[in-house]
């Protein structure tokens, strides 16, 4: 901008005069300072929309009480705490996605509070607000502080597409900060289009890069710009008729700003590609067309559709209820589909410029949240994924800002940089000359928009009460507590975590995670054979009990509690056959007191050395196989008494329950 714009002046109260230029600078923060302050310059859209975006973060804080680390969540945590924070861990994909900047915040809460849900809830509730702000900011910038923009901020803040993202901690790791994101980096290019100021310029390449950090995703958010850039034009609103016209001149006029995209696209796909070799899924193509369509045709119609009018109202919880999909009734479906058309179609007709925004929701949707599913993911649960609503919860700043764009006049560039009261006077000289026809479709906006808000609260509440986090959380807890009990050393058997903490990663072991609540304190024993005193295992209840094994049992010996011993074998019959999915034989036996001897143990054709102890201990050993008796021979059988054996497979046992055996 040339030195004489900059000294263009804009009157002020009292007679001074202020710099144009100036009065923008700090207009473009003005939409994140404190609600008081905006009292004070009497503006009421921006008082309420500060309120509507504190009331949200309270409505997400009252459902994530009752949630809780699911899933990934435990494998993200415990990658933290045993990894140092070097450049291969951040660019660690494994089970999940490219997420540098939730690897470096899960990195440094581990470390300040291991599985502290309360410290999670803050994080994510500080992206809900600074996302809700940022929401206020990119509204403002683009259709001026008129009352309609405060419709638009209540379909983001309301909308049911981001109610399960937000429960599940690591998706909202990647979500929230991408939505946040796209609002800021939306405002920032078009005041940069609007001023050809530099900051914005430089405001809108973090931002993008801000989003490429948290969720790969954002690097579609420069392809989004460009289409919105092209939307707004080089003069600040939609001109002529044919958007490529528009979309060339923002291209030649604005070259640094593609430039400076194209370099993060870049430098961004080499991170990407070079990370992929830690990737659990790799791209590859779809199993058939049938599943593409079965996915993106339900993606739309049963996922975002109904969402869009306020639903989808029903939910399907999967196992555990720590998350839901989807399950809008069909007559619905179709209703939201003719619903959502008729919208299309009556904004065409409105402005013909509508048709643009629309274009740039269908590319988003299509780029950003089919094809890297279709990529990767799409080979099993088609039907199941399509209604997963957090594939498209990053669409939703999108879908706001589009549907502004397809509904509402920008705002005149001077209108943005002026103060309040004349940007209102504008609004007013509008809402004088509207005409009956555009009364009549701001009662049908409003009925919409009534059955949307009405819609949404109950599909929220709905999921609120379907969902929980109390299964994993009660098994963290008394884990944690039962660890800080149990003396150092004690051996743990390890195994399979309950179905109910959910986790489904690539280590799914009790040692992985509940191991890094105090590392080095418990041994832990994957593969139990010899002799092991006082074996533990972690029960479903996160309770740290005995292990005993259950199956086929032989009882008490019947000489004096010991199976005989006759011609240098001792022969132990069970009382039924052991299962033949048998994995594991427990032995309690005394041993002779001059000392450790080894015998034989026979289980049908395996056969396998034990180191007798002498006195009263407690053996394991992982064998195979259904049989009636086994036996053991050797030197050492002389002077051991086994008095019994259990085969079958490890389980807890509470302790004082009745068992025999030491």
């Amino acid at each position: 901008m040339s030195q004489a714009h900059d000294e263009v002046h804009s009157p002020t109260p009292g007679n001074a005069v202020v710099p144009l230029g100036r009065v923008r600078g700090q207009d473009e923060w003005a939409d994140l300072r404190p609600a008081f302050r905006l009292m004070q310059r009497g503006r009421p859209v921006m008082i309420a929309a500060v309120i509507m975006v504190i009331a949200q973060v309270v409505w997400r804080w009252l459902f994530l009480r009752h949630m809780y680390f699911v899933h990934v969540d435990f494998f993200n945590l415990d990658l933290a705490k045993e990894s140092a924070l070097t450049w291969h861990y951040l660019t660690y994909v494994g089970p999940g996605r490219l997420v540098i900047g939730e690897r470096a915040i899960i990195w440094v809460l581990a470390r300040i509070s291991f599985y502290n849900w309360n410290l999670a809830m803050v994080v994510t509730l500080a992206f809900v607000l600074a996302a809700g702000l940022a929401a206020i900011k990119a509204l403002r910038t683009l259709f001026g502080e008129r009352p309609a923009i405060l419709v638009l901020l209540a379909i983001y803040l309301l909308i049911p597409l981001t109610i399960a993202g937000t429960g599940w901690w690591a998706d909202a790791l990647e979500s929230i900060p991408l939505q946040l994101a796209t609002f800021m980096a939306v405002s920032s290019q078009v005041l940069y289009i609007r001023s050809r100021q530099r900051l914005h310029l430089i405001a809108a390449a973090l931002w993008v890069a801000f989003g490429m950090i948290f969720f790969e995703k954002g690097i579609v958010l420069p392809v989004l710009l460009f289409a919105v850039s092209a939307f707004v034009g080089p003069d600040g609103q939609p001109q002529g008729r044919f958007w490529l016209s528009n979309a060339r001149r923002v291209l030649v006029r604005y070259w640094p700003a593609w430039a400076i995209y194209v370099v993060l696209i870049g430098v961004y796909s080499v991170v990407l590609v070079s990370a992929l070799h830690t990737s659990f899924v790799k791209p590859h193509a779809p199993a058939s067309f049938q599943s593409v369509t079965t996915f993106t045709w339900g993606l739309l119609k049963a996922s975002l559709l109904p969402a869009a009018l306020g639903g989808p109202w029903h939910w399907l919880a999967l196992p555990q209820n720590w998350y839901a999909l989807a399950a809008a009734p069909k007559e619905f479906q179709w209703i939201a589909l003719g619903a959502a058309a008729a919208v299309v179609v009556v904004s065409i007709l409105r402005r013909r410029v509508a048709w643009r925004a629309w274009a740039i929701l269908a590319g988003w949707l299509v780029v950003a949240d089919m094809l890297p599913v279709i990529i990767s993911t799409l080979d099993f649960y088609t039907t199941l994924r399509a209604l997963d609503t957090d594939y498209v919860a990053d669409a939703v700043p999108v879908l706001v800002i589009c549907l502004g764009l397809a509904l509402l006049p920008l705002a005149e560039p001077q209108a943005v940089a002026a103060e309040p009261a004349r940007a209102a006077g504008v609004v007013s000289a509008q809402r004088r000359s509207r005409s009956s026809g555009e009364q009549a479709w701001r009662s049908v906006a409003a009925a919409l928009f009534a059955v949307f808000a009405a819609g949404s609260i109950w599909s929220v509440q709905a999921y609120s009460r379907l969902t929980t986090g109390l299964p994993s959380s009660i098994y963290i807890a008394f884990a944690s507590l039962a660890i800080k009990q149990a003396p150092h050393g004690t051996p743990v058997l390890d195994g399979s975590v309950p179905a109910d903490v959910s986790y489904q990663a690539a280590d799914a072991s009790v040692s992985r995670v509940v191991g890094d609540i105090e590392p080095g304190k418990l041994n832990w024993i994957e593969h139990p054979n010899g002799t092991i005193d006082g074996l533990r295992m972690f029960g479903p209840d996160g309770e740290l009990d005995r292990a005993w094994v259950f199956g086929a049992a032989s009882g008490p010996g019947p000489v004096r509690g010991c199976w005989p011993h006759r011609h240098g074998k001792i022969r132990v019959r069970f009382l039924e056959s052991t299962p033949f999915l048998t994995t594991l034989i427990r032995i309690g036996y005394i041993g002779g007191g001059g000392g450790p001897a080894v015998v034989q143990v026979h289980f049908g054709h395996l056969v396998k050395n034990l180191t007798v102890q002498p006195g009263l201990h407690t053996a394991f050993m992982e064998v195979t196989g259904a049989v009636p008796r086994m036996s053991f021979t050797g030197s050492g059988v002389a002077g051991m008494c086994v008095g019994d054996v259990e085969a079958g497979n490890p389980g807890p046992v509470k302790p004082g329950h009745a068992l025999t055996g030491s």
